[in-house]
């Protein structure tokens, strides 16, 4: 099996959120994940309750939440910690997926191809053997 990157969320720094304009917590998200990655982010950063108007800016690698009290701001990081291992997980099952359809593309692809050989080989024969009693 092949080893699939990992993604984290780096420290988060204090700006401005992108769509309501109050404070935010910003999460760099390491190395820059695949677009499929942010698909699996985006349903697991919605469900979280901890998590207020998750935004992420996919070509930045960041998401974005609502700055939480004092008091929230351990919850909300351990809650962006778990959506983001919830989608590694999600992630890393979708390419073991991925893998597992080329390898069935390919046993069907050789399958075929000894299907077909056999059948060529079979409609030869019975046309040689049909040649070979006409000459006769």
């Amino acid at each position: 099996m092949t080893q699939h990157p990992s993604f984290h969320a780096e420290k988060p720094r204090i700006a401005t959120h992108p769509v309501n304009g109050g404070d935010a917590l910003l999460f760099s998200i390491t190395p820059s994940p695949p677009q499929w990655w942010w698909r699996a982010l985006r349903v697991h950063a919605a469900a979280n309750p901890a998590l207020v108007r998750p935004w992420d800016k996919e070509q930045e690698s960041l998401i974005a939440v609502v700055c939480p009290t004092l008091e929230g701001l351990t919850a909300v990081i351990e809650s962006m910690n778990s959506c983001v291992d919830q989608a590694n997980d999600d992630y890393r099952r979708e390419l073991e997926l991925q893998d597992q359809s080329a390898e069935q593309l390919k046993t069907d692809k050789a399958d075929r191809t000894r299907r077909i050989h056999d059948l060529q080989a079979a409609i030869d024969e019975l046309y040689d053997r049909n040649d070979a009693a006409v000459v006769a």
